[in-house]
């Protein structure tokens, strides 16, 4: 679980350093909040490696055969005949999958009636942070919850799309808000580093103080009152 969850945020992160270079900024912040979700969902398993991992592994099955379900309602008179008979074949084996492990994502509520859970965990992103600890926490509150008017286009995260069309273009805003997703970025993957540190037995965390100079010193070259943009 952890090599395949380390490749995606690979990616992730790659993808958040073209968006930028390319000054794709809303784009950008939706991708470090898919980064920070990854992050609080993989510290949150290493909590309970044993029956976390193949809770969230299993969960899959509950995924993949409600997917199948979904296609057959809605394409079933628009795919193509063999296309459709071929799920058609394939819902049984992945019924008995489901079957198999939907016993473990049911729980029963006050009422005493069972429900299906909302997720792997049944727990809110938030309450998976919060279990986490502070600094989890922090960067859900800071990274997380803030980015999120960029996946959800809330009002909030237009409010600077003016300056980014070609008739009113100001570099100003523009290196500000790169400057706030990269040290957006930079905190959650500080935390990334050290999961990883500790699980994989990496020295990510060794380069954290070259990094931070680094960002100190673009921010004294781009945002101290005496400095000019170029």
């Amino acid at each position: 679980m952890l090599v395949r969850a380390i490749q995606r945020d690979i990616s992730s992160l790659n993808a958040i350093y073209i968006l930028l270079r390319s000054e794709l900024i809303h784009q950008a912040a939706a991708h470090v909040r898919l980064f920070c979700e990854s992050l609080i969902t993989l510290r949150y398993v290493a909590l309970d490696l044993s029956n976390r991992v193949p809770q969230f592994l299993d969960y899959a099955e509950v995924e993949r055969y409600k997917l199948a379900k979904s296609n057959l309602r809605w394409e079933a008179e628009r795919a193509k005949p063999e296309h459709v008979k071929e799920m058609q074949k394939l819902v049984p084996e992945l019924e008995r999958e489901y079957e198999r492990v939907k016993p473990r994502y049911l729980f029963t509520d006050r009422k005493g009636k069972q429900r299906p859970f909302s997720n792997w965990c049944n727990a809110r992103l938030v309450k998976q942070a919060t279990d986490c600890g502070p600094r989890i926490g922090r960067i859900y509150d800071l990274v997380y919850s803030q980015l999120s008017a960029y996946v959800h286009g809330s009002a909030w995260s237009l409010r600077r799309q003016y300056s980014y069309s070609k008739a009113h273009y100001d570099p100003r805003v523009v290196l500000n808000d790169i400057a706030t997703v990269v040290r957006a970025t930079l905190v959650t993957w500080e935390e990334w580093a050290r999961l990883c540190d500790e699980q994989v037995g990496w020295s990510l965390t060794d380069s954290l103080p070259y990094i931070a100079g680094q960002l100190d010193a673009l921010d004294t070259k781009h945002f101290s009152a005496s400095a000019s943009l170029e």
